[in-house]
């Protein structure tokens, strides 16, 4: 067994993370919610505004700690723990917050992941928090743990940083023309003028990117972004460079799957931000699931009828510490919470097969992650009324094409939803659409606070796009999925994106 130098950390690769392993969006240090970002930019205030501060370690903190109840491990760039006090805060001081990350360390519960350094305490070329260095080399000191990189190897994992982190970010800048305008319009909540000019300036973004033989991040953000001049770490957005907040949001989601794509792991991307699909990747195939056809994805959910919780819960994110999380991760009640999503995702394609499986399994996640909440609102305790979330979890199954959503809702009448349509690009076109499986509250202006868990299941091949879609939500009416009127928003809630394959 290999250790970090100068440390009880053993060296570990992607081979030897756990199933449900992700790495959070939330924790990079450019990730703001949509709600904040809009209000920054029109107010003129940066990353380094208290106000701002405030409002964005809160959101960090939440997103965080539901990562750590929701999935098996969490992947942590070395990076965070030093300059991300979301992160630091729990191992700065002594008490149970820190004994707490220990604990998840030693558990390899929280993944340190190495860039290109070579050990945990190497020194830094990045900004970081003097107060979160410190406390870092105090607890990697003396605690055990596993530490990630893409490899042990100083020359493979040279080559693998740039082929799986560096050039993605490229590329993804160079097929932005491509975008499908149905899809930007839905996306950015943009009417068909403004993504029309969306467009534009995205096919302005690729002929800049096609110049530069190497493109960061941190290059695109001088010049699409930020305030000229200004250091992009500083999150000084400009309202006047066109489209700067849907060109940050795209580049920040690229940004972020990059790693957890390099990994074959899941990208957890946040509640109140832009989903996976908006990257409008029509070809990618997923790792798992293979592509039912929509008979069997009709199949599948004919008749479903799952037992849901009759009233709700005082349980939420308000008021939850990292000892909270710990502590609930020991339960029975974890565990097989754990178990029944490992169960749910081994084997979608024999849910198609056969639809009993699909409600068991799926009944499964929801009951135990509820007996989960409910441990958990025992050790968080009573809270003041006004801090109470009341959050009452319903079953929700929804399927992701370019330009449209479908939404089943299994609750006292099991309701379907659409949003958007199909886009014209792919209109008479076969293409694959994402399932997506989650336990949400029902009333999700509350996201933000509330728990939840959510996990791409599987694909739906499509023959002809709209012709298909259009006919898969006939045939799920006459199912018995009553149709109700969308409020016109994509979901946006906290989501395991399934991992990319290379296979077509």
């Amino acid at each position: 067994m290999a250790y970090v130098p100068g440390t009880d950390f053993t060296k570990i690769v992607n081979s030897d993370l756990e199933p449900v392993a992700v790495v959070a969006q939330c924790l990079d240090n450019q990730w703001v919610p949509q709600e904040l970002l809009a209000s920054m930019l029109n107010k003129g205030k940066s990353l380094r505004d208290p106000g701002v501060t405030g409002q964005r370690q809160l959101a960090v903190r939440h997103e965080y700690l539901r990562a750590l109840l929701n999935a098996q491990q969490v992947i942590v760039n070395r990076a965070f723990f030093l300059n991300n006090q979301a992160v630091y805060q729990d191992f700065r001081d002594g008490g149970e917050s820190r004994e707490a990350f220990k604990s998840l360390l030693a558990e390899s519960v929280i993944i340190p992941y190495l860039y290109r350094e070579d050990t945990l305490v190497q020194e830094e070329d990045f900004t970081v928090q003097p107060e979160g260095v410190r406390a870092w080399r105090d607890v990697v000191g003396d605690t055990r743990g596993s530490c990630l990189r893409l490899s042990w190897d100083n020359t493979e994992n040279g080559d693998l940083t740039r082929v799986k982190l560096q050039r993605p970010f490229r590329r993804q800048l160079l097929v932005l023309p491509d975008f499908d305008p149905e899809s930007l319009q839905r996306d950015f909540a943009l009417d068909e003028e403004g993504a029309r000019l969306l467009k534009a300036r995205l096919i302005e973004v690729s002929r800049w990117a096609a110049e530069q033989e190497l493109v960061s991040r941190e290059d695109f953000y001088r010049e699409f972004v930020v305030v000229d001049g200004s250091d992009p770490a500083d999150g000084r957005y400009d309202r006047t460079k066109p489209f700067a907040a849907e060109l940050k949001q795209l580049a920040d989601l690229k940004y972020g799957v990059a790693l957890p794509d390099a990994m074959s792991r899941y990208p957890l991307t946040p509640t109140d931000s832009l989903d996976r699909t908006a990257l409008q990747e029509v070809d990618r195939a997923i790792a798992r699931g293979g592509g039912a056809s929509v008979d069997e994805f009709v199949h599948m959910l004919r008749q479903q009828a799952f037992a849901l919780i009759q009233r709700p819960l005082d349980v939420g994110l308000t008021g939850l510490e990292l000892e909270h999380v710990r502590r609930a991760r020991g339960t029975d009640e974890w565990m097989r919470y754990k178990n029944s999503l490992l169960d749910l995702l081994r084997e979608p394609q024999e849910m198609l097969k056969t639809p009993e499986r699909f409600t068991v399994q799926g009944q499964a996640v929801y009951d135990r992650y509820v007996a989960v909440a409910e441990r958990l609102a025992e050790f968080v305790g009573t809270r003041r009324a006004d801090e109470a979330d009341r959050w009452q979890p319903v079953i929700k199954v929804s399927l992701h094409t370019l330009g449209s959503v479908i939404s089943l809702i299994f609750h006292d009448e099991p309701q379907i939803e659409v949003v958007g349509q199909v886009a014209d690009s792919v209109a008479a076109e076969a293409s694959r659409a994402v399932v997506r499986f989650s336990v949400v509250g029902r009333d999700q202006r509350r996201a933000e606070r509330e728990l939840q868990t959510s996990v791409d299941l599987m694909q739906v091949k499509l023959q002809r796009t709209r012709d298909d879609w259009v006919a898969l939500v006939r045939r799920l009416q006459e199912a018995g999925f009553v149709r109700r009127e969308a409020d016109g928003e994509d979901e946006q809630i906290a989501t395991l994106n399934a991992p990319e394959t290379d296979e077509p």
